[in-house]
């Protein structure tokens, strides 16, 4: 009314010191709201006091935030180690199927051709360790992955660590070779082919490589008497 500030109000809003019977053991954070004001709570005897995020257990608020970083990095670190996993397979899978790609070159190159268009779907029935499909209401599944892999290495592998794998969910036969398909094609281009093509929409690769140069008397290869005669055509 006559213009001085009410009792308890003068100078900045401090928050009450909570009495030394209602203090916790562990040292106490007072929390300052959004809005700028003090959470209070009450105290013994009906006393006002801040708020003091102290666990039942005693563990400060800030240390079970700190305790939860801690955990989920050292889940995520256990999940890529199971990742590797799948990694490693992965990579000696490609390196069969390779070698199961060089031998049908070898055979189209011993009939005097110059280049193949193999199926990597095809190669994967040749592979033993290639985990193994099982036909489901005309859709094929993982049934068996393998010596010391799992879905579960897969699926980390493929969709990251931080991603949600549900145990037991079926795994599509389509999606693993769709994974392992362009380290196959990127495999296959280090092998020094003309040119290597991946035949969008299906499984098959197709190469090339360059035909041996003509002697005097030898017959042209296939593809240079190809060239010749469209020449010829082109000429008349």
């Amino acid at each position: 009314q006559d213009g001085r500030p009410a009792q308890g109000l003068e100078g900045p809003l401090r928050p009450p010191s909570p009495p030394a019977s209602a203090r916790p053991r562990t040292r106490a954070i007072t929390c300052v709201l959004a809005c700028g004001a003090w959470a209070p709570w009450a105290g013994p005897g009906g006393q006002a006091a801040g708020l003091w995020l102290v666990e039942e257990d005693g563990m400060l608020f800030a240390d079970e935030l700190t305790k939860i970083v801690a955990d989920k990095k050292a889940e995520q670190g256990d999940r890529e180690k199971v990742a590797g996993k799948w990694t490693a397979y992965e990579t000696k899978l490609v390196d069969q199927a390779i070698e199961l790609f060089k031998q049908r070159c070898m055979r189209q190159a011993e009939d005097k051709k110059l280049e193949a268009t193999i199926s990597f779907e095809v190669l994967s029935r040749e592979i033993e360790d290639f985990p193994k499909r099982t036909l489901t209401d005309s859709t094929y599944f993982v049934e068996e992955w393998g010596e010391g892999v799992s879905a579960e290495a897969w699926f980390y592998s493929t969709r990251g660590v931080t991603a949600s794998w549900s145990p037991g969910a079926p795994v599509l036969f389509a999606e693993v070779l769709q994974g392992l398909l362009p380290k196959f094609v990127e495999r296959v281009k280090d092998q020094g082919f003309s040119t290597c093509r991946h035949e969008a929409g299906t499984w098959k690769v197709t190469v090339s490589w360059p035909a041996p140069e003509a002697e005097d008397g030898d017959e042209e290869p296939p593809a240079e008497k190809k060239s010749s005669k469209r020449r010829k055509r082109d000429r008349d």
